[in-house]
């Protein structure tokens, strides 16, 4: 096989098995690598009794990037995917991810094409580089969205591979040689932006990031979630880092000026 398969795991529930059971039937199960970031509630204590040869690594609890790059750093094959423990590959996905990194050999990472378990596109799961006017603009467009009754605001998939600035982590497909060339994720980064962060460093180094729709995968979104709060808390840590790096102060500004309403509303923090 010419691809291995990542997958981070903390406390993902049973989800974890369907997520490593559609990885182990299209890359083989010594292709497979499981990161056990410090699991209390038993999954992946029974995945190591009827996963047979897939391989589950202990690691530390140091956040979905530093996850991720202990991963990176045991396969040898010339592709991964990093998927998430609440997702599942849909017959063919990694066959066709393997294609189309072929096909273009400048593509640094290849997102499939993620979709809700009713079939629809995932919001969020593919788009432009967050900036001021980027921002602006997403939240009109899913205004409108929601009056069309798109409660979804499920974007629009393109027909054939298409360049785009950014994929999800949730299923992000990587050349090696690309990961070489740009360095791992950032583990700055505990939760959330590091998908985004990581393609940026990619297309700053002449990467490609593409959007492969023939190449589909299954998330059940924050079907591996902790609390409310606590993730909260993590995304604006990792928001204002990215802004920090890329130096997007009018950004960073006007969401911590959008936190300061929201409390003073008397809305969710």
């Amino acid at each position: 096989m010419l691809a291995d398969v990542v997958i981070v795991a903390h406390n993902s529930g049973a989800l974890l098995g369907e997520a490593v059971a559609s990885a182990v039937q299209q890359a083989g199960a010594e292709h497979v690598w499981v990161m056990d970031a410090e699991s209390t509630d038993g999954s992946t204590d029974a995945l190591r009794e009827r996963a047979g040869d897939v391989q589950v690594v202990p690691v530390a609890n140091a956040g979905f990037s530093a996850s991720n790059n202990r991963g990176l750093e045991l396969g040898r094959s010339p592709f991964v995917l990093l998927l998430n423990p609440d997702a599942a590959l849909l017959p063919g996905a990694l066959d066709r991810l393997v294609a189309s990194a072929q096909a273009h050999p400048r593509a640094g990472v290849i997102g499939p094409l993620v979709l809700n378990p009713d079939g629809s596109v995932q919001a969020n799961s593919f788009g432009r580089f967050p900036s001021l006017y980027e921002q602006s603009a997403l939240r009109v467009w899913r205004m409108v969205q929601r009056l069309r009754g798109n409660s979804k605001k499920s974007p629009r998939a393109p027909d054939s591979p298409a360049p785009v600035d950014w994929v999800t982590g949730a299923a992000m497909f990587a050349r090696r040689e690309a990961v070489e060339a740009v360095g791992p994720m950032d583990e700055a980064f505990f939760l959330y932006y590091e998908d985004i962060e990581w393609c940026h460093r990619m297309r700053d180094h002449g990467w490609d990031v593409l959007l492969e729709p023939s190449a589909r995968v299954v998330h059940h979104l924050n079907g591996s979630v902790g609390d409310a709060s606590t993730l909260a808390a993590a995304y604006r840590a990792s928001f204002y880092h990215y802004c920090d790096l890329y130096g997007l102060w009018g950004l960073k500004a006007s969401a911590r000026a959008g936190l300061v309403l929201r409390r003073l509303l008397g809305g969710a923090a």
